[in-house]
């Protein structure tokens, strides 16, 4: 070793003597990773938190748009047992004056796929009982096209 790799030996040893050292390397995992630790930690309590608040604002979104109606006939609703589906459109509009439903709303499903509206049941036809909707007006389905009777008088032939 000649003189000037000495000194320079010796100077380096004194540089790195003067440095202050942190006990262990750095390498060894220390404070430099904990930041990028704690960070990813952190997004990652964010993201979750975020699909946990979108979740719930879709259930309640979906909650608020979609409203169920039960059916007039169904057990607890004012009309349970009636079996309106075993009557004519004719007789189930007597009976429903007869109970208080003055503002029926009838849906006739005519055999051509054309569905109409109106105030007054058709002579013939499969009725549907149906519910009280949001209008307040009782709607009821009368089907027409053949053999698709429901409830307890299905596959009787139409009325």
């Amino acid at each position: 070793m000649n003189d000037v790799d000495y000194a320079l030996g010796t100077r380096l040893a004194a540089l790195e003597a003067s440095v202050p050292s942190p006990g262990r390397p750095a390498s060894l995992g220390g404070p430099t990773h904990r930041p990028r630790l704690r960070l990813s930690l952190a997004s990652g309590a964010v993201l979750a938190l975020a699909v946990g608040a979108s979740a719930l604002a879709s259930v309640a979104v979906v909650s608020n748009l979609v409203r169920g109606y039960p059916g007039i006939e169904n057990p607890g609703q004012p009309l349970a047992g009636a079996n309106l589906e075993c009557m004519t459109p004719p007789q189930a509009a007597a009976y429903l004056a007869a109970h208080g439903y003055f503002d029926v709303v009838w849906e006739v499903n005519e055999p051509n796929g054309n569905d109409i509206q109106q105030a007054a049941p058709p002579d013939h036809g499969y009725v549907v009982p149906g519910a009280v909707v949001g209008d307040g007006h009782l709607h009821i389905v009368i089907d027409q096209r053949p053999g698709v009777g429901v409830g307890a008088c299905a596959g009787r032939p139409m009325p």
